[in-house]
């Protein structure tokens, strides 16, 4: 008797935790491609939401690698940021995943990039799954080059003050 209790309260609690949905952790900034699918048509991944705070901009960046046809949308808190179109992309400086690289240049399989600006984020991802389910992708989120360092540019206007100046007295 005195097993028994354990051994029942035991079970509940296995049986609790097999419907527990595992953490998904999405993508890492600066860490490289990161995998997720979908299991039904127009419904979020498993992974979704994606739920993180920049500090500064950075780029998002989703790739089909499995099945040719796939399109996926990308929203941010809802809203429709992203739709991916076949196409080949520029390699990342820094190759993280030989396969998720090689989909992304191929130029056959959908993919996309959006930059983020600095903030919260929610981001979900849905798929058609018009190659047939599931559909898996990589996703990465990559710090973005696009937007200038503020470093740089705080040195370009302060070296273009300096300039200003030294003219102006050179004219007096």
């Amino acid at each position: 008797m005195k097993l028994l209790k354990p051994l029942l309260v035991s079970a509940v609690a296995v049986c609790a935790l097999s419907f527990v949905k595992p953490a998904q952790a999405g993508p890492v900034l600066d860490a490289g491609w990161s995998s997720d699918e979908i299991t039904q048509a127009a419904t979020d991944s498993l992974g979704s939401p994606y739920s993180f705070s920049l500090a500064g901009a950075a780029d998002f960046s989703i790739t089909d690698a499995y099945v040719v046809g796939d399109t996926f949308k990308v929203y941010d808190f809802g809203s429709l940021i992203l739709t991916t179109v076949v196409g080949a992309g520029v390699a990342f400086a820094i190759p993280s995943d030989s396969y998720a690289d090689s989909a992304w240049a191929s130029g056959s399989y959908g993919i996309g990039t959006v930059t983020l600006g600095a903030g919260s984020h929610q981001i979900t991802v849905q798929g058609d799954g018009a190659g047939g389910l599931p559909a898996g992708f990589f996703d990465r989120l990559d710090t973005s080059k696009s937007v200038p360092d503020s470093s740089a540019t705080f040195g370009l206007i302060s070296l273009g003050l300096v300039a200003i100046v030294a003219a102006r007295k050179r004219l007096c």
